[in-house]
């Protein structure tokens, strides 16, 4: 009887654990969605949802209410899963924002139907729409961001070809709204950037790019940096004296960002000075400065790139007929030797430069080198006075010979810094005597900062070595259109700069985002085996459709043979006998071909199948497995103790 009781007591016990069950289950899924719910851990190898610290600066910083608005079709994001995909990804990285910001960053989802309101607030914060439908329907997957003051900065579309990039656009839209104002860069040019005569006085075509974000201002160096200036811009410094790079230097030491644009030969100045038939530009440098810092510069050396080299004409031959051949100081940048993985130059797919400089880190330097832009291997460095005056590419091209590296063209350089000028400021007598005097008129003058020896925070320096790369003529042609003249771009010249100057404009913290992975992943062993498979089978195919083609050409001359009443069909025994056997080789042949390129595929199958097998099935089956044994376990000690009980 006690063992009825027992029995019954544990089946009551069994029942009524199915029963809690589900009620334990459900309040333990909403006290861990509570508790848990800022609780992240990422699992990726490329850490996509893992806010970088500057990302995390810049929400902390925050010190009013931001509204972010994201517009996602749901006909758009359906047509695509990998857009879609991606929209999961923006919308679970914007929430991460939202959870760091303390409550001021505000999120929106907004899903624009055809002809609604919606869509009407889309167009008006000028987004992109895209196609959806044949009637022309439009879709929508962009970001609108406003502050307290109605200030807007939007992403028009999220392409996905811009994921790597995703956090520092965010970051960045964040980041103006915070601070709405415009960023002020001052520019030091020997360059007639603002008023090129070449140009009936007009300002290049870059400046005017620049313009359209920030506040672009030309200084002089007769005074320290102004200190609201945000980025300093060195564009092809000439004819400067001890004290303009004393003011240079003390502004990266107060860690100002700056940009400097050095060059062996500028050919845009050469073509200046033509006009006042001036011997050509001699280049510059800032040695003082680059050579204490470490950066590596050497005036008298050009890049010379037999792969990147522009196609030119040289003149005529001794027959009057034109040589086109290669000028390998005119460089096209392509593919890697643009760095993909840098945020001002990620997104860029060529650039044009001329006469370039090279650069370099000096070893003992206390700075970190990121290169951008870089030559191919197949370059060397070739003397400037070769291409300064009546260049030939035939004979340069001629004799070129490869060092086998990569020349360095433009780089980002990092890091804590000593001065220039250990002593201070240098004297100079004649502004010294031009500032008492103004001091005597009463006029105000700017005193000066005190003298740092050393940065007071990480250096951030941008050096391109290459001028004529922000000229009209690298990067930019004018068209007529309708009897109105306009500018297209042909490089991304242009595209490069802003970049530069929109990342160094803003924070630190904007400055160092890294490029994050992208969530599409490609598996790699299938493309190996890929690429493997082709080239065992690529060469079958060709020889096996070149003999098809050959035997396809026999057999139409077989069949068809002109004569003077027209085009008639002759076949004779021979004639029939050879078509017959054609055909049948023809046959053979694409039977052939179908096989071949039915490998192609083969092993891709096979490893396909395998995956699936172990994604499908054994996952599953291990599981199962383990959990068997495990309950046989319990099971067994559950016996083991009862029988136990039972003796004692």
């Amino acid at each position: 009887m006690a063992n009825f009781s027992k029995n019954w007591d544990r089946r009551k016990l069994g029942i009524a654990s199915l029963i809690l069950l589900p009620v334990f289950f459900l309040a333990l899924h909403v006290l861990s969605t509570e508790s848990l719910r800022r609780v992240t851990i990422d699992l990726t190898q490329e850490r996509l949802y893992t806010l970088s610290d500057g990302t995390k600066n810049v929400l902390k910083n925050m010190r009013e209410p931001i509204v972010l608005r994201l517009f996602m079709s749901d006909e758009l994001l359906d047509t695509s899963p990998g857009l879609k995909d991606y929209g999961r990804q923006v919308r679970e990285l914007l929430d991460r924002y939202v959870e760091l910001s303390g409550g001021l960053l505000k999120l929106e989802i907004i899903r624009p139907q055809p002809f609604s309101t919606e869509e009407d607030r889309a167009v008006g914060f000028g987004l992109q729409g895209i196609p959806i439908t044949q009637a022309g329907n439009l879709g929508y997957f962009g970001l609108a961001g406003t502050n307290t003051t109605d200030d807007l900065d939007t992403i028009p579309f999220l392409t996905r070809q811009r994921e790597p990039f995703l956090e520092y656009d965010l970051s960045r839209m964040v980041q103006n709204l915070a601070n709405p104002k415009k960023k002020k860069v001052g520019f030091v040019s020997s360059l007639p950037i603002e008023a090129d005569p070449l140009k009936r006085y007009r300002p290049w075509e870059i400046l005017k790019h620049l313009r359209e974000a920030f506040d672009v201002e030309k200084i002089t160096l007769e005074n320290p940096v102004p200190e609201d200036v945000d980025l300093l811009m060195v564009v092809h410094p000439r004819e400067m004296d001890e004290v303009d790079r004393y003011y240079i230097d003390q502004h990266i030491m107060r860690g100002g960002k700056t940009i400097i644009v050095v060059d062996p030969f500028s050919e845009i100045a050469t073509q200046g000075n033509r006009m006042n038939r001036q011997p050509p530009d001699t280049g510059s440098d800032l040695p003082k400065l680059l050579k204490s810092y470490g950066i590596v510069y050497d005036k008298s050396k050009v890049l010379g790139d037999r792969l990147g080299a522009q196609r030119v004409n040289a003149g005529r031959d001794s027959l009057g007929r034109p040589v086109i051949t290669d000028f390998i100081a005119w460089v096209t940048l392509r593919d890697d030797r643009i760095n993909k993985d840098d945020v001002v130059s990620g997104q860029l797919e060529q650039i044009s430069v001329a006469s370039s400089g090279t650069l370099d880190i000096a070893p003992g330097s206390k700075l970190k080198m990121t290169p951008l832009l870089t030559s191919s291997k197949e370059a060397m460095q070739i003397e400037v006075g070769s291409v300064k005056k009546d260049p030939k590419p035939a004979k340069l091209l001629k004799n070129f010979k490869s060092a086998g590296k990569n020349f360095v063209i433009a780089g980002r350089f990092t890091g804590m810094l000593d001065s220039a000028f250990k002593s201070g400021k240098p004297k100079d007598k004649i502004r010294d005597q031009i500032r008492a005097a103004q001091i005597k008129k009463g006029e105000k003058v700017a005193d000066d900062l005190p003298h740092l020896n050393s940065s007071q925070k990480e250096a951030n320096i941008l050096v391109v070595g290459d001028s004529d790369m922000l000229a009209d003529a690298s990067w930019v042609r004018t068209q007529n259109f309708f009897g109105r003249q306009m500018t297209v771009p042909v490089a991304d010249n242009a595209d490069f700069l802003f970049n530069a100057v929109d990342t160094f404009t803003g924070s630190a913290d904007l400055i160092g985002l890294r490029s994050r992975g992208v969530s599409g992943r490609p598996f790699k062993k299938v493309e190996e085996m890929r690429r493997s498979a082709e080239l065992r089978y690529r060469a079958k195919e060709q020889g096996l459709l070149e003999k098809l083609a050959e035997i396809e050409k026999k057999l139409k001359e077989l069949q068809t043979k002109e004569t003077a009443a027209g085009t008639t069909v002759i076949l004779s025994d021979d004639q029939k006998s050879a078509i017959e056997k054609f055909r049948r080789e023809s046959v053979t042949i694409r039977k052939d071909l179908r096989a071949v390129q039915l490998a192609l595929r083969e092993d891709i199958d096979r490893l396909e199948a395998w995956l699936k097998a172990i994604n499908i099935g054994l996952v599953p089956v291990i599981v199962m497995v383990f959990a068997i044994f495990f309950g046989l376990y319990r099971r067994g000690r559950s016996k083991r103790a009862r029988a136990s009980a039972v003796t004692a």
